[in-house]
């Protein structure tokens, strides 16, 4: 490849961005976040014509304002990073809506593509389209497309190389917003004309600042002749008090989008109740709606969990096998006992816990993918935002604390569907008080050793319960005290219901996977080995002679407020690794010749410590994968730290006033 061009993507959220962007690079895109924010960034590598092309996808926006990150990562990222070429995806059913992004991308550089999408739904609608006419308004080239079936992907690459090979002129649409906001505009110009931002186009910065837009207000604060240009402003507000400058220059926006649309469409026939509309009515209802999405994901975890569990215990069974064959080819050469059982039971098992991870992650993410591609979950976000609403959380907060009853990792993970990141933080943290399906198998068995028939459901709904009262406690506490912020108001344009691609459904899968595999895997493992040297130093000795059962020794005292004694300290210590792991070590610590766990519990625990037991381990901190999964969305240890750090206290306080109480009670 002789040359490289850099080329950007924007658009408004389900304008099929996403699935321009897949078919562009395929298999050969890495995602990541943006620096310093927990915003997902996907860019790849598309070749064509000698020519390759570095593809980025800018968040989904409806502005270029300061309001959200999403719209400053996008509007700073064409400003400084100047890419050769902007490809909007626009959706060609909405015009109204999709031009006002258009129209100010345009203010910011002149090489811009339209891909009008979508022209299979506008065709249905009734809508006729002058493609033509409407590039001659806007002055830049549009390509119709209908991206899920690769209708105009051709066209779309054939027209990016001419305008970088210069075969195309683009005459960007020039806003002009009146004779009395014009006259201002240009009064700012002409005091910007020496200012040190040379990167920046003039005529933008000072629709900007006559805007009141707060990030370009302080750019030009730390600028040279920064102060007097602030007072001009000032000045022109103080003097327009019967104007909002804002608001006239977004309805002069407005005013331009509707001329176009009004010269550029037609339609042939009144727009008629379509299947979208018809399944809404069902969808969205105020109580079938809450009910069809509980069944859809009882589905999903079924399915998931149904799919991945024999799958993951044929991945086990390798393991061991593994590891049992490679234990005996290191004995038979002679290699050191320590060095074989750290290779076995530290390095093999740890790549195991690794790989039986992936199952469930793919699986829930494939039946994720349909049901997005489908164009479901924005719905179901819709649902539950007034609830969510309530406790300071995003609609598609829901879905990801849901998703935690099956595995907190892509819980974690599903928190890239919330846009505001403040709100993605919050859920972040609070995902993990939700028990996932290894806590909710140590919780079932303790309880059905300890309790019997109604009374063992009625405690699991206790334990249950209970928790969800956490998360909204926790909740509402982290948004008030920790992540303090205006909740942003849920606002979401419904796509209509379409036929999932198979190509994108399974491209989505293979990237969310292999990018879990990548950044958590390797340091899974090597936690797997601290640990297992943790638990198995000073060699030769009992488990809790360890360094870990030392630990557990130590925090005994801790443990005793809430009737635990070491051995369960030390279980819930190892269970960071793995929760189910917390069953095996008590095993081995209560192991006593010819009883089984079950037996020696009953005759250890009484049904109080039983259920403390229960509680602690349903809250206490995250298993180390979810902790590794919190740091690498959150962009930070700080907030992985702290969700782990709330999550001990929490325990320990709910476990303390539990056994309190409970001591009274029986």
């Amino acid at each position: 490849m002789s040359k490289k061009y850099l080329i950007a993507l924007a658009g408004n959220p389900n304008t099929g961005k996403s699935t321009v962007f897949n078919t562009l690079t395929g298999a050969r895109q890495h995602i990541g976040n943006w620096p310093g924010k927990t915003i997902e960034k996907k860019e790849g590598i598309c070749e064509y014509e000698n020519i390759e092309l570095k593809i980025v996808d800018l968040p989904g926006t409806y502005s270029l304002t300061a309001y959200s990150d999403e719209e400053l990562i996008a509007r700073d990222f064409i400003i400084k990073e100047k890419p050769t070429v902007v490809v909007n995806i626009v959706d060609a059913s909405n015009l109204s809506r999709n031009l006002y992004l258009t129209l100010r991308l345009l203010e910011l550089t002149d090489k811009v593509i339209i891909a009008l999408n979508m022209m299979d739904i506008a065709e249905e609608k009734g809508m006729k389209i002058d493609v033509e006419k409407l590039s001659e308004l806007l002055g830049v080239p549009i390509v119709p497309m209908v991206a899920s079936e690769g209708i105009g992907i051709k066209k779309l690459l054939d027209t990016i190389v001419d305008l970088i090979k210069g075969k195309i002129r683009t005459r960007p649409l020039r806003l002009n917003f009146g004779q009395h906001i014009e006259s201002q505009i240009k009064s700012v110009e002409r005091e910007l004309e020496d200012i040190d931002l040379k990167e920046y186009p003039k005529r933008w910065l000072a629709i900007k600042l006559l805007e009141g837009d707060t990030e370009v207000e302080e750019m030009i604060r730390k600028s040279s002749r920064g102060q007097r240009i602030l007072e001009l402003i000032k000045s022109i507000r103080n003097s327009e008090i019967h104007h909002n400058l804002e608001l006239e220059i977004v309805e002069g926006v407005y005013e331009h989008v509707d001329r176009i649309v009004k010269e550029a469409v037609k339609v042939e026939r009144p727009s008629k109740e379509d299947l979208t509309e018809r399944i809404d009515r069902i969808v969205l209802h105020k109580l079938l709606g809450v009910l069809i999405l509980l069944s859809i994901y009882a589905v999903v975890f079924l399915i998931t969990f149904g799919l991945s569990g024999p799958i993951v215990e044929l991945i086990d069974r390798v393991v061991e096998y593994i590891s049992t064959l490679t234990m005996n080819y290191l004995i038979k050469i002679g290699v050191e006992l320590w060095l074989i059982r750290l290779i076995c039971e530290g390095i093999i098992m740890g790549v195991g816990r690794v790989l039986t991870i992936i199952p469930p992650i793919a699986i829930f993410f494939l039946l994720y993918a349909l049901l997005e591609d489908w164009g479901y979950m924005t719905r179901a976000a819709f649902v539950m935002d007034k609830l969510t609403h309530n406790i300071g959380l995003h609609g598609r907060s829901f879905l990801c604390l849901l998703c935690g009853f099956g595995c907190s990792v892509p819980a974690v993970l599903a928190t890239r569907t919330i846009v505001e990141s403040k709100d993605k933080l919050a859920t972040m943290l609070t995902v993990p008080l939700v028990p996932c399906s290894a806590r909710l198998a140590v919780m079932i068995f303790i309880v059905s050793v300890f309790f019997k028939g109604i009374m063992a459901t009625l405690v699991m709904l206790s334990l249950v319960g209970i928790s969800i009262l956490l998360v909204i406690a926790s909740a509402a506490i982290l948004k008030r005290y920790v992540i303090p912020g205006e909740h942003a108001p849920f606002i979401m344009e419904m796509p209509p219901y379409h036929r999932p691609v198979l190509r994108n459904v399974l491209l989505f899968t293979w990237i969310r996977a292999r990018a879990f595999l990548k950044r958590a895997g390797t340091v899974i493992v090597l936690v797997s080995v601290v640990v297992w040297i943790l638990s198995n130093y000073p060699p030769g000795v009992p488990l809790e002679k360890t360094w870990i059962g030392e630990v557990g020794r130590a925090i005994e005292p801790l443990g005793a407020t809430m009737g635990l004694d070491w051995r369960m300290t030390t279980s819930l210590l190892l269970a960071i690794l793995a929760k189910e792991l917390s069953v095996s070590t008590l095993s081995l610590l209560y192991r006593r010749e010819g009883l089984k766990l079950e037996e020696i519990l009953v005759s250890e625990w009484s049904p109080l410590t039983a259920y403390t037991y229960c509680l602690v381990h349903m809250i206490y901190m995250p298993c180390v994968s979810t902790i590794i999964t919190l740091r690498l969305e959150s962009g930070s240890w700080k907030w992985a730290l702290i969700g782990t750090l709330f999550s001990i206290i929490l325990a320990l306080v709910v476990g303390v006033i539990t056994y309190t109480i409970g001591r009274y009670i029986i």
